[in-house]
């Protein structure tokens, strides 16, 4: 049995106030009707076995429906950068990493959406355009799924939620197996396997809607994702974002030049760099970008706002993030 485990980040009470806009109790889930659900298409990839559902709340709205980045050239505008609602698309990625304790692999899911939207109540201090959600599923070599972690495609609100497949000395010290408040969302603290059938059962990811956070997560029979409003989703290459068909040739999702080389076109947040950026020492933050196969690859993914901590919380060195969160795999 795992004890408490506190997690503190470097915030202001300001801060604190506009990031905690959710209530932190069990969520409680609205009805089928209102749930729209994505997944890959069934094959026997570990892609598609491993992928999460997908469910977002209030479909209506077209800022909450995954969607597929899209160039367009116009002769007033120029070159025009933007999220597609009316057509999904997963990227992914499959990636290695190893540790002393053995070698892993990382299933990377890449989704975004056409933009956070502007509001009072609640405000949305990431509202901003082209916006993304990672989810990563770190496998064992016997293709286990011991870990899911989330994280904004700007490297913020960072979450991981842990399977009954994790060893037990592999644990953050003091890891809590029961609900874990997550800048203000409740999570799991385990998505318990026990006496189900791996090939049978399908991690369940609700995502807010405006916000985009990630709001459960739970498992579930796959014999009964038929209740949910589902959506077939095509899957893409994650590097597939850096040749978006444009005319007769490509352009690429992020910048490929100049001070925002490696951040997402048309991605900047206006209220995250007035009220954060000057304390957490970053003109850039909030602004979404592209994940690096390595350091000498992107922007730095830094998933702390400690400026210390910066090197030692970046994505992009999966082995060396995971110990600095404290994850003993």
């Amino acid at each position: 049995m795992h004890l408490p485990f506190k997690r503190f980040f470097f915030t202001t009470p300001l801060l604190a106030s506009l990031l905690l806009s959710s209530c932190a109790s069990t969520p409680k889930l609205p009805s089928f009707s209102e749930l729209k659900a994505y997944r890959i298409s069934a094959d026997k990839s570990l892609f598609a076995s491993y992928s999460p559902l997908f469910i977002i709340e209030n479909h209506e709205e077209r800022f909450n429906l995954i969607g597929t980045a899209v160039a367009e050239m116009s002769e007033d505008e120029g070159e025009k950068i933007f999220v597609d609602h009316s057509r999904p698309t997963i990227y992914t990625e499959r990636r290695g990493f190893k540790t002393s304790k053995g070698s892993y692999t990382n299933l990377i899911y890449r989704i975004h959406f056409k933009e956070v939207p502007f509001g009072l109540i609640p405000f949305h201090i990431g509202q901003g355009e082209n916006v993304g959600l990672f989810t990563i599923v770190t496998l064992n070599s016997n293709e286990e799924p011991l870990l899911y972690t989330t994280v904004h495609t700007c490297g913020c609100y960072i979450a991981f939620v842990p399977t009954s497949f994790m060893p037990d000395d592999a644990f953050p010290d003091g890891w809590e197996e029961g609900r874990q408040t997550v800048f203000g969302e409740s999570l799991p603290g385990l998505l318990d396997y026990s006496g189900l059938a791996l090939n049978d059962t399908k991690a369940m990811l609700l995502i807010r809607e405006g916000s985009h956070r990630v709001k459960d997560m739970w498992l579930a029979r796959r014999d009964s994702l038929n209740e949910y409003d589902t959506v077939i989703v095509e899957s893409q290459a994650l590097m597939s974002l850096e040749k978006l068909p444009l005319k007769e040739g490509t352009t690429s999702f992020y910048e490929t030049s100049g001070p925002r080389k490696g951040y997402v076109k048309g991605s900047q947040k206006i209220w995250e760099r007035l009220l954060m950026s000057w304390w957490a020492f970053d003109w850039r933050i909030g602004e979404d970008k592209k994940l690096g196969k390595d350091k000498d690859d992107g922007p730095l993914f830094y998933t702390s706002l400690k400026p210390w901590a910066r090197e030692d919380s970046d994505l992009r060195d999966f082995a060396n993030f995971l110990k600095y969160w404290g994850w003993k795999l």
